[in-house]
């Protein structure tokens, strides 16, 4: 199985919509999204496709497409890019038949490893919602150190709630994807 990121193509638009349109009242909750402010389908296509065009100096969200084999089945996206400095990491897996599998942690630290690269960051936070389980056991599986809890907002798309900040450690990142490529757990391409 070979495990990847690139950066979204217009291919995987309808994934990541419908990953977004087909939340069920459930999984809104788990993630802390604030419905009012999720875009209707054709918005978030025109939001995407405007991401695509938009020259790198003038990027402030970068969307990666997690996959199996070549194929689309999750996103890690960096918001609030500050080029040189830091950013605001956010994943999530569009398949809930392959959540809870393994491969989560692995997409997430390609990802984390390329935002570092891509933007010369010195910084990346992630900031799940304080009780929604998979994200929180995620980084902590990895490694990333819990730094703070607070009250706030992750993203433009969710409402006030406690968010657990973890400190996204290149280092760490960059670790568990040797230590777990020496072990013949993953193919990169």
């Amino acid at each position: 199985m070979e495990l990847s990121v690139r950066p979204l193509a217009t291919e995987d638009f309808n994934g990541f919509i419908n990953y977004w349109v087909g939340l069920s009242q459930a999984e809104i909750e788990r993630l802390g999204v604030a419905i009012d402010r999720l875009p209707s389908a054709a918005q978030m296509r025109s939001d995407l496709e405007a991401m695509l065009v938009t020259p790198g100096d003038g990027v402030r969200t970068v969307v990666l497409a997690w996959c199996i084999n070549g194929e689309a089945i999750g996103h890690s996206s960096l918001k609030d890019i500050v080029p040189g400095d830091s950013g605001s990491i956010h994943l999530h897996m569009w398949r809930p038949d392959l959540r809870g599998k393994g491969h989560g942690p692995h997409l997430f630290c390609l990802a984390a490893v390329d935002f570092y690269e891509r933007f010369r960051l010195k910084r990346i936070i992630c900031e799940p919602k304080a009780d929604n389980q998979p994200p929180n056991r995620l980084l902590q599986r990895i490694g990333f150190p819990l730094i703070s809890t607070r009250v706030g907002r992750s993203s433009e798309l969710s409402r006030v709630c406690n968010l657990n900040r973890y400190d996204i450690v290149r280092e760490i990142a960059e670790d568990y994807l040797l230590t777990h490529q020496q072990a013949g757990e993953f193919k990169q391409p």
